[in-house]
């Protein structure tokens, strides 16, 4: 198998979880398109284990972008072909009602300030 195709599988299987599929809908919908660990722990109700262990799959399966800012560990949708095709279907899961609510805590929340 070819190494692009495994890069396909990689995005396929980081989206087959529910926390994660949240957590690309939450940082898409934030105020300024980027959350932190604890932003997305206070969002979703996980440890920062479980937090950052999904964030490294997420990031591992080239959706996301990290940057450190002093304490903080902020992440961002990549800019790639992958990411970029599946914004559409994230956009889409973000609309769903089981997501109105915690969509809406991600567009104000803002632990860093």
């Amino acid at each position: 198998m070819g190494e692009g195709l495994k890069k396909w599988i990689k995005a396929f299987k980081a989206l087959g979880d529910e926390s994660r599929l949240k957590m690309l809908a939450c940082i898409a919908n934030a105020k300024k398109k980027e959350l932190c660990v604890c932003e997305l722990e206070a969002l979703l109700k996980l440890s920062q284990p479980t937090v950052s262990r999904h964030l490294r799959i997420l990031e591992e399966a080239d959706f996301l972008e990290s940057r450190r800012q002093g304490q903080w560990v902020i992440y961002t949708l990549k800019k790639n072909k992958i990411s970029s095709i599946f914004l559409k279907l994230i956009d889409e899961i973000s609309k769903e009602d089981e997501l109105k609510d915690l969509i809406e805590k991600a567009r104000k929340i803002n632990l860093r300030d």
